[in-house]
């Protein structure tokens, strides 16, 4: 796939991103590190590293300066986890979500829009979604319905695949 779609697929907020390097395992077999976030924009040349694994990876504030998303994500952290059996059940459902490996061994379960559409919609729809799958109170993204850019409010990061 091209930076160029992949970048459009996860677009969000342009002024920052965030990165995160895993520095252990812990004993449930979850992955635990250190992120940040850079304060600039993102170019081809790091979505290129991000994309072939020799760059840093990238993380998406999946909300963008008008409050609109075109993605969100349900972080499903459970440990161990059994992707196969959560596809699966996805599937029966008939739900609209992809499912990625997160970096600690969880899962990622994204929502794709073809526009974008107000923040806070995405993410109650993402609330109602994780509660029908039985993983209601896990993390959604985006986690911000509105920012405040004037107060350097840029939202949280997830990682992309």
């Amino acid at each position: 796939m091209s930076v160029e779609k992949f970048s459009a697929i996860f677009d969000g907020l342009k002024l920052a991103y965030g990165t995160y390097k895993i520095e252990k395992q812990q004993a449930n077999g979850k992955h635990s590190g250190r992120a940040a976030i850079v304060r600039e924009p993102r170019t081809t040349a790091l979505w290129e590293g991000h994309l072939s694994g020799k760059g840093r990876s990238v993380g998406i504030i999946p909300i963008n300066e008008d409050n609109m998303s075109v993605w969100g994500c349900i972080d499903i952290d459970q440990y161990p986890l059994d992707h196969k059996l959560l596809v699966e059940k996805i599937r029966k459902m008939k739900l609209p979500l992809v499912v990625c490996r997160s970096k600690s061994g969880g899962a990622h379960c994204f929502l794709f829009t073809t526009d974008w559409v107000d923040a806070k919609d995405m993410q109650s729809t993402l609330q109602e979604i994780s509660a029908a799958l039985g993983y209601g109170g896990c993390e959604i993204f985006p986690k911000q319905v509105k920012l405040r850019l004037d107060r350097d409010d840029i939202g949280n990061f997830l990682n992309v695949p």
